[in-house]
């Protein structure tokens, strides 16, 4: 004796009684037909947390993992900026008396970013409900040598020796609230 599978004996039923429908235009005076739907986004947020999310978005505040998804954005935009800075400055610095100084802390800084990023994404991977976002962590090493193929250190400059400098002390602040200054400025700017 054959086996039946109901299911989806119903949804070929179901199939059928949607294309008749939409053949005879049942669908076509629908109230909102050709506009996006409007979906809560809280429909994302787990059953047991939604009333908390809820209070957090009518006090206008994020919760931790949102905060932190900004965050890493903010710094992955602050990395960019960057590259963009040495791109243009390194031919014009290359002859400068300075350029070692000037070449470990750019080099410092970037390192000091990609693992503020990583960092970050694993904050937000263990704090997030939802991955709504899926971060890529930077493979530090491969960027590194990326890097140094790009844009050759001076001879003089002990490579080792900075990228073990970068592990203390933060010099990618400035370049942080540079690219926080910058993001907001295009804000202003698309407003306009």
């Amino acid at each position: 004796m054959p086996e039946y599978d109901i299911s989806r004996a119903l949804e070929i039923v179901a199939e059928r009684k949607i294309a008749e429908a939409m053949e005879e235009g049942k669908f076509d005076n629908l109230p909102g037909k050709g506009q996006p739907l409007e979906i809560d986004p809280q429909w994302l947020v787990p059953a047991h947390l939604r009333i908390a999310s809820t209070i957090l978005h009518n006090a206008q505040m994020l919760p931790e993992w949102a905060q932190t998804d900004r965050e890493i954005v903010m710094a992955r935009e602050a990395i960019a900026i960057l590259r963009r800075r040495v791109e243009t400055e390194y031919p014009l610095r290359r002859e400068k008396p300075i350029f070692a100084d000037w070449y470990a802390n750019i080099l410092q800084s970037l390192l000091r970013l990609m693992r503020r990023v990583n960092d970050l994404i694993l904050q937000y991977n263990i704090s997030s409900p939802v991955s709504l976002h899926v971060h890529a962590p930077f493979a530090i090493e491969r960027e590194v040598e990326a890097f140094l193929l790009a844009f050759p250190p001076p001879e003089t400059l002990d490579i080792q020796r900075v990228i073990a400098e970068a592990s203390a002390g933060s010099g990618a602040v400035r370049v942080e609230a540079q690219a926080r200054y910058e993001a907001l400025k295009g804000k202003g700017e698309e407003a306009k």
